[in-house]
């Protein structure tokens, strides 16, 4: 296969939302961006996040963000604070662009990248004038994504700010014990599975989850189809699974429920 090399390729905005795609809101989005730069490429990740869930929509962007080109614009909508005085950022990493509310959106992200610059949404000239304040996707970060993939340098958004201002969610993370880490389910995947945010297991420990105790998997098949199992999944998390079957539903899993890890 013959590769061209020096073909300038388009910039890419990728887009992640919970807006679903019945009401129109997603097309929105593309039209305010392509009205601005008709040469940008759009992708979607998701516009299925549970309605305004700020952890989903950080679990699955960090889960995807690093496979796009270096250079992406990560326009993230899932933004319960809409129209209060919550901030609209930009934040340039040493790869990447993320134009969000500064909800806690970005904080699994982040957690491994290199911040260069922060900057708060304030411009008026970049933003679409409009008589409401519920629609600040199509209103202020589209454009705002947009123009940045036209050049527009940061600086001229608004003013810069210092990483202690950036909102991170605490308890996304497990609490870790003398003898034991605590963790918890936080999502739930499409087959049912429960996604916990443990992303780490010490070697010869006793997981357990309610009365089961978990063996770890290499694959769906070594688990059993009403017995839980614990596999490292693509979210770059420990899931708790039945093989072929959802572990949400048979075992009527509850979000936030706990799963102990004993040294």
């Amino acid at each position: 296969m013959k590769i061209i090399k020096n073909q300038k390729s388009k910039k890419i905005i990728a887009l992640l939302t919970d807006f679903g795609n019945k009401d129109g809101f997603v097309g929105s989005l593309k039209a305010v961006i392509l009205s601005i730069n008709p040469n940008i490429e759009i992708v979607d990740i998701s516009h299925e996040v549970e309605s305004f869930s700020i952890l989903e929509a950080s679990i699955i962007l960090n889960a995807t963000y690093k496979y796009f080109p270096k250079g992406t614009i990560f326009l993230s909508v899932v933004d319960p604070g809409v129209g209060t005085e919550r901030e609209a950022i930009i934040v340039k990493t040493e790869n990447y662009i993320f134009v969000s509310p500064n909800n806690g959106i970005l904080t699994l992200p982040l957690k491994n990248e290199k911040i260069k610059e922060i900057v708060k949404i304030e411009n008026k000239k970049y933003m679409l004038k409009s008589d409401t304040n519920t629609f600040h996707g199509r209103d202020i970060f589209a454009p705002v994504s947009a123009y940045i993939s036209r050049g527009v340098a940061l600086k001229n958004f608004g003013k810069k700010l210092k990483k202690d201002n950036l909102v991170i969610m605490k308890d996304i993370y497990p609490e870790e014990k003398e003898d034991r880490i605590i963790g918890k389910v936080i999502k739930f995947d499409k087959f049912g599975n429960a996604i916990t945010n443990i992303d780490k297991i010490p070697e010869n420990s006793k997981i357990l989850f309610r009365d089961y105790q978990l063996k770890i998997c290499n694959n769906f098949q070594e688990g059993d189809k009403y017995i839980p199992s614990l596999i490292k999944g693509s979210f770059g998390f420990y899931e708790i699974f039945l093989k072929e079957n959802s572990a949400k539903d048979i075992l009527n899993i509850n979000l936030f429920e706990e799963v102990i890890i004993l040294k």
